[in-house]
């Protein structure tokens, strides 16, 4: 593996904080960042199944496998240097109930959670993916 490719939701104010540190990190597996349902996502993953506000994380690495929910946020755990052992041990039989259960509570809460923290998502990014968005993050929208 030389390469993942992680798509995020840029309406999310708690995915984008979390791309940014992501690409904060010191990387033994190069990530790349796109917003899922960006033309640049849909031009490199034509038959992914992408939104413009998705549902859940999704990982591809290099060979074309795809990672969804908790594999995706282990996958990118495991791109990370300092991170690599904890995605290890987070996936190991004894553990991986427990982590899944955790990145579930924080997918599926991620939206309030932006709210909470008053996490904004990529405007930029927000404008040119608002009129295909499903539903997201209302945080930093303009009407």
């Amino acid at each position: 593996m030389r390469r993942l490719v992680v798509l995020y939701d840029a309406h999310c104010g708690f995915c984008v904080r979390c791309r940014k540190w992501l690409q904060g990190q010191p990387q033994l597996v190069p990530l790349e960042l796109l917003p899922a349902g960006s033309a640049a996502a849909r031009a490199r993953f034509p038959t992914l199944r992408q939104g413009a506000a998705p549902d859940e994380l999704v990982v591809v690495d290099d060979a074309g496998g795809v990672y969804r929910e908790s594999d995706a946020w282990l996958m990118c755990l495991y791109a990370l240097r300092d991170y690599r052992e904890w995605s290890v041990r987070l996936a190991a039989p004894a553990l991986r109930p427990f982590a899944r259960a955790g990145f579930e509570w924080l997918s599926r809460n991620r939206r309030a959670l932006s709210r909470e923290l008053r996490l904004a998502p990529e405007r930029d990014v927000v404008k040119t993916l608002a009129p295909m968005a499903t539903g997201g993050c209302d945080i930093g929208r303009t009407p």
